[in-house]
Order: structure tokens, then C-alpha cells, then sequence
């Protein structure tokens, strides 16, 4: 299995995953961990509008991943 994020597809079996649906989900799961650690501080009270801060944040990881691991 070649899993390099240095390259436009990852291949899984014979199935090729566009490079931009990794980095979105792993920042996507990334503002989710995140924002589960603010909750479990109660920070997220601070927050007026959650569900648009996590959309946000998960936009912000999404792009720094990219950022870091472009081909």
C-alpha cells in the first residue's frame, strides 16, 4: 500500500483517493479533537456560535495540513 500524502492520489487496492479528501478529513477529525478538548475545559461557553466555529476551525487545520503536506 503506498500511503505518501507527497503525491495527487493515494492508492488503496486498485482505488484512487483524491490528496485534498485526506487532508479535509483529517482536518476536519483534527477541529473535532479540538473542540472536544475545549469542552472538556468548558471554554466552548466563550463561543457564541458553535457549529459555525467548528466549521471554521476545521477549514483553518484543513489548510495548514495542506500547507504542510502539499505534493
Amino acid at each position: 500500500m503506498n500511503f505518501s500524502l507527497r503525491v495527487p492520489e493515494v492508492v488503496l487496492g486498485d482505488f484512487m483517493l483524491p490528496w485534498g479528501m485526506i487532508i479535509g478529513a483529517l482536518g476536519f477529525f483534527a477541529a473535532w479533537l479540538m473542540v472536544g478538548v475545549l469542552e472538556q475545559f468548558r471554554l466552548t461557553r466563550h463561543i457564541w456560535n458553535l457549529p459555525l466555529f467548528f466549521i471554521a476551525l476545521a477549514v483553518l487545520c484543513g489548510s495548514v495540513l495542506g500547507l504542510l503536506f502539499a505534493p
